[in-house]
């Protein structure tokens, strides 16, 4: 029940989000810096960073900047080999680590 509530709790939260934005065009998203890792969580989430390596698609776009700013997103337009060689200022991994019930759970996005 408590699981359910959490789950609910957060599809809300981040539905509120993502309406309340500042949205930017994706060509105006400047990444910010990797904030220097300090716990051992975040040490082990950058040693574990992935190094992506793009063949046939869309290369990744940075798609928060330091402001909360969000990307509008690339236009559904075009093939994967198309005007969609990344951004010009970066791209960005986000990741986010967390200890739970006695495990350690990593996760890793990035946009394309």
């Amino acid at each position: 029940m408590i699981l359910r509530f959490l789950l609910l709790s957060a599809i809300a939260s981040t539905t509120l989000s993502s309406v309340w934005a500042v949205r930017i065009n994706h060509d105006k998203v400047r990444p910010f810096p990797q904030p220097a890792p300090v716990t051992e969580s975040e040490k082990a989430a950058v040693k574990f960073k992935p190094s992506l390596i793009i063949d046939d698609a869309c290369h990744p776009y940075p798609a928060v900047n330091a402001a909360g700013e969000t990307s509008g997103g690339l236009k559904g337009t075009g093939g994967p080999r198309g005007s969609c060689k990344g951004s010009g200022l970066g791209s960005q991994v986000y990741g986010r680590a967390v200890w739970h019930q006695d495990l350690w759970a990593i996760m890793y996005a990035w946009y394309r």
